[in-house]
């Protein structure tokens, strides 16, 4: 099966489906929306969205992802939510600067472990241990034990994000400040999933 065109560039009246948008909640994946407008902002383009229920939120061409509604195919869904294969590899230029090895061994942890639907497992990239472990405590989980595995690894994980982000912004001439070092961080980890979960399909 062909892997779909994921962020193609969109135009008035094309119909899309959500693979991932954020931290928001009013959306989820596989919500589809009509394309109504696009605009440039310091050169990335965002499309305003009528979404199918109700939402009116923006796309951003940076941090979400979407595909063609022709594109979407309930199987493929259902088998990137289920059925991820375990190879580890990376040919992606776009994380040169990353590890990616261990962060897609990482992220094969997380699966394992199914504390969380994988599109939303975004934040465990960086969040470290600690946080992770409090935001779980009172939640119920299955598998402990992978689960212990996911936690000895996190701070790894939180440290091979910040690095290779601190390259990106070297490499692009940007400040290493607290603003750009998040924003890029949220960036990467969301990218570095999606690479993960559609290399791995």
């Amino acid at each position: 099966m062909a892997k779909p065109n994921i962020n193609p560039e969109l135009k008035k009246g094309d119909r899309i489906k959500l693979i991932s948008m954020g931290d928001e909640t009013s959306l989820s994946f596989g919500d589809g929306g009509t394309v109504k407008s696009k605009v440039n902002v310091f050169g990335i383009p965002q499309y305003g969205v009528d979404w199918d229920n109700g939402s009116s939120l923006q796309l951003l061409s940076d941090t979400d992802h979407w595909m063609f509604e022709d594109d979407y195919d309930e199987k493929f869904s259902k088998k990137i939510n289920e059925n991820i294969h375990s190879d580890i590899l990376s040919n992606s230029e776009s994380f040169t600067e990353f590890n990616m090895r261990f962060l897609y061994y990482y992220l094969k942890k997380v699966r394992e472990s199914s504390v969380v639907n994988m599109f939303e497992s975004q934040p465990l990239l960086y969040l470290g241990s600690d946080r992770i472990a409090h935001e779980f405590k009172y939640k119920d989980v299955k598998n402990e034990e992978e689960f212990n595995e996911v936690l000895e690894m996190a701070d790894d994980a939180q440290s091979e994000m910040i690095q290779g982000v601190m390259k990106v912004l070297e490499k692009e001439g940007k400040e290493p400040d607290l603003s750009n070092i998040n924003r890029y961080l949220k960036r990467y980890s969301k990218d570095i999933l999606m690479n993960y979960i559609y290399i791995m399909s």
